[in-house]
């Protein structure tokens, strides 16, 4: 944008300034060469004047006046009588049939004063002719001048270089307001867009800048007012969630014990039992919504620079040997596809986590005996994570929907979860400021990919 309106605020400047510039230069030109006119043509009238009161009967007078008029301007001169003889003449004709037909003319009482309008490039010398007479005769011959253009020509340049001067200060000058009027326009709506794309990605509120044209300083103050009332509303969201987690953990215990006593007192009642299974559901919702809440208020309030809030080194076969010791992922099979130690840009806990619910889910969903193969390697300046299982996978149009807030597959639906485990690890990830992927894995299976912050361990 910035260089679009630049291009436009230029090129209305250039063509204002080349249409002034352009008459201007004519009008210098014109200028000079009138007042080489005038002062020629005074010369030639002095000489006409002398050659009509001398002419034929003293051509050595006229001769000498001529020799003089050379040595002091340079410019030649020839005075013919009425059939076209030559009386004086100094210096050489530069056209001799052009000198010939405006004599011609001058000794039919016709001047010829008329000048070329003189141009840096125009030639040396220039013709003007005028009819020898007395008052109101007829003419009795004609006298030229040949004019030097050279010094009115260097006058018309430096006269053009001065006015081209000013105009490239004056197209300086445009550039640099035109570069400071756009970035005037254009800062607001830069923080404009960097407020939309935080607000994109919730990174919170803007405040408003009071810069830029009016029109752009009130739609700042609008955009800032909506995302700071935006993030007030996902902080309250937020904040209801956990609260509402936390108030029910004590009820929710309370009815936990009275379950336990009811079991104890008749341990084969299916309806109670059926009540602790849906009690332990709710137990285990709570605990995820709560994770959630957290994980995504992190990521509101993460700086925006990149930068990891917390690093630690850690291999994919450390990872494995940590969970075989959990008693709650009995029945899975690990695999570790590399000891490469790798530096992670976010806490060991957090890892931990987003390693735990990766496994559990193949636990659950990748069949009775599933076996996951967990990797860990550096790419760049970034370390991935990748988990594969050898289950039957998820159908390709299932996979854009893995994530969502209690989604669950259809093949899934009877089986025990709560449809957040991926939506509190999409949160840990987005906290720490990476990026998590799901495809198919080969030849079956799904694969897992996590991408943080971090390097090779040397």
């Amino acid at each position: 944008m910035k260089a679009r309106m630049l291009l436009g605020l230029l090129l209305l400047g250039g063509i204002s300034l080349v249409a002034v510039l352009v008459p201007l230069l004519g009008a210098l030109a014109s200028a000079r060469t009138q007042s080489l006119v005038l002062q020629r043509g005074a010369a030639l009238t002095e000489i006409v004047e002398l050659a009509a009161t001398t002419g034929e009967r003293d051509p050595v007078s006229l001769q000498r006046y001529l020799d003089r008029f050379f040595e002091v301007h340079g410019e030649s001169v020839r005075v013919v009588d009425g059939t076209g003889r030559t009386i004086a003449a100094v210096g050489e004709l530069p056209d001799t049939e052009r000198a010939d037909r405006m004599l011609l003319s001058a000794r039919r009482n016709l001047p010829q004063y008329d000048l070329p309008v003189v141009l840096p490039w125009s030639s040396e010398t220039a013709l003007i002719a005028a009819p020898v007479r007395r008052a109101s005769e007829v003419a009795r011959g004609a006298a030229m001048l040949v004019v030097d253009v050279g010094e009115a020509r260097a006058d018309v340049a430096r006269s053009w270089a001065i006015a081209v001067g000013v105009a490239v200060v004056l197209l300086g000058a445009l550039i640099v307001f035109s570069l400071r009027f756009a970035e005037w326009v254009l800062r607001p709506v830069r923080i404009l867009d960097a407020a939309a794309t935080d607000g994109a990605i919730g990174a919170g509120g803007v405040d408003a800048v009071p810069i830029g044209p009016p029109e752009i300083q009130h739609l700042s103050e609008s955009v800032a007012r909506m995302t700071r009332a935006r993030e007030e509303a996902l902080q309250r969201q937020r904040g209801l969630v956990a609260d509402v987690s936390h108030q029910l953990r004590n009820p929710l215990s309370a009815m936990r014990y009275r379950v336990d006593d009811l079991l104890a007192d008749d341990p084969t009642s299916e309806s109670v039992a059926a009540l602790d299974t849906d009690l332990e559901r709710l137990s285990a919702t709570l605990d995820r919504l709560l994770l959630l809440a957290e994980a995504e208020q992190r990521a509101s309030s993460r700086p925006d620079d990149g930068t990891a809030a917390a690093e630690h080194v850690t291999s994919a076969d450390a990872l494995v040997a940590l969970f075989r010791q959990r008693r709650d992922l009995d029945g899975l099979r690990l695999a570790s596809a590399g000891s490469d130690e790798v530096v992670v840009g976010c806490r060991r806990s957090d890892l931990e986590d987003v390693v735990f619910i990766l496994l559990e889910n193949v636990g659950k969903y990748a069949g009775p005996t599933p076996t996951a193969t967990l990797a860990l390697r550096a790419e760049g300046d970034r370390a991935v994570l990748r988990v594969t299982d050898d289950g039957p996978g998820l159908p390709d149009e299932d996979l854009p929907l893995v994530g969502r807030r209690f989604w669950r597959a259809q093949a899934h639906r009877t089986m025990p979860g709560t449809g957040l485990g991926h939506a509190v690890l999409a949160a840990i990830v987005h906290a720490n400021g990476g990026t998590v992927s799901v495809s198919q894995a080969r030849p079956r299976g799904l694969a897992v990919t996590v991408t943080l912050s971090g390097a090779s361990w040397s």
